[in-house]
């Protein structure tokens, strides 16, 4: 990416944080951070190694003393053995998940695993450019708790995606105090805090650009194009999208319940409307027994609306369902380090 393509806007905590509070945050900032660099990774067996190799030189480049997180999410392809051919060669942790669990989990793993002072969470098809890190990385040194991307435009993607992405925000904000900033990516730079709160989040329905908007502190956004993939094709389709907003959506916001009231409350008064205008026609002209399509249509719509609150309500109580019986976000079937690594204090894997 060239550099005219990056700009800076304004997070959406920014206004609120005096330059004290960022003084303050970058005189805490460790002179020599350890960098925890978070790939999650699903069939990516042409991408990986060279992600990794250039996470690994851009880190020695800054000087900065690093780990290389792969969190495998249940891949079939030859992702774990590309990994593996260079375990001894780089400092690299893999974290393997016992079945595909989605990015949503593989990323809360990957944090879980996490040792660093900060940590650089990005996809390893190289649609989030590396070399935009060290900007990144400059901010948090000036005491910003969180740096993430946000998407400078969506021209690469069709026009149902853009209009479903749109009616999404939407909803997912409206009425909301904390608003959850649209088109951000989930490349970032977290500091230690966020890594930990977002550790003591114990729900299981996972959507990550809510809880890092929810958990606060400094934070700043940065504009950035988005490249095409190096190699392969996303895994992430349509389908997978409207997955992730019913989880977004029934995590983060009450809206669809209010809305289905409103709607209710309007066809429940349009009823009794109508309800009084046939009884004083009755009154008045009497009744020549007529209205069958409108009985027909009305019952029609009623079912309908009944139907569709009824499945809203279903999604609520199904995220429900799955928090009560409290089962683990996911398991880890295996874990290797390198030898390049820092000592994993208390592990025994």
């Amino acid at each position: 990416m060239k550099p005219e393509q990056l700009t800076m806007t304004e997070g959406p905590m920014e206004d609120s944080t005096s330059e004290f509070v960022l003084r303050l945050r970058a005189t805490e900032r460790p002179a020599d951070p350890l960098v925890s660099c978070l790939v999650p990774a699903f069939n990516e067996e042409g991408n990986i190694l060279p992600m990794l190799e250039t996470l690994h030189t851009l880190m020695k480049d800054l000087h900065l003393r690093h780990e290389l997180i792969v969190v495998d999410d249940g891949s079939s392809d030859a992702t774990v053995e590309r990994v593996m051919s260079v375990i001894d060669r780089l400092p690299v942790t893999l974290v393997q998940l016992s079945r595909n669990f989605g990015k949503e989990v593989a990323l809360t793993a990957g944090i879980a695993e996490a040792r660093g002072d900060l940590a650089v969470l990005i996809d390893c098809d190289f649609q989030h450019p590396p070399e935009l890190i060290p900007s990144f990385i400059e901010q948090w040194r000036l005491g910003y708790d969180m740096v993430y991307a946000v998407r400078a435009d969506r021209n690469d993607e069709t026009l149902l995606k853009r209009a479903f992405t749109y009616v999404f925000y939407g909803l997912l904000n409206f009425g909301e105090r904390n608003k959850i900033p649209e088109n951000t990516q989930d490349f970032r730079v977290l500091d230690r805090c966020l890594l930990e709160a977002l550790n003591s989040m114990p729900e299981r329905n996972r959507f990550m650009k809510g809880l890092y908007n929810w958990v606060g502190f400094t934070r700043r956004a940065m504009r950035v194009r988005t490249d095409p993939r190096r190699h392969g094709t996303s895994s992430f389709n349509f389908i997978s999208l409207l997955k992730l907003a019913a989880t977004a959506l029934t995590a983060f916001s009450n809206m669809p319940l209010r809305l289905w009231t409103v709607i209710g409350g309007v066809v429940s008064l349009s009823s009794i409307a109508y309800a009084l205008y046939i009884v004083v026609e009755t009154l008045l002209f009497g009744n020549n027994t007529s209205g069958w399509p409108t009985i027909v249509v009305a019952i029609t719509f009623l079912g309908g609306v009944q139907l569709l609150s009824v499945g809203i309500l279903g999604e609520y109580i199904g995220r429900i369902f799955t928090e009560v019986k409290q089962r683990p976000a996911y398991f880890v079937s295996r874990v290797t380090r390198s030898s390049t690594t820092l000592p994993h204090d208390g592990d025994t894997r």
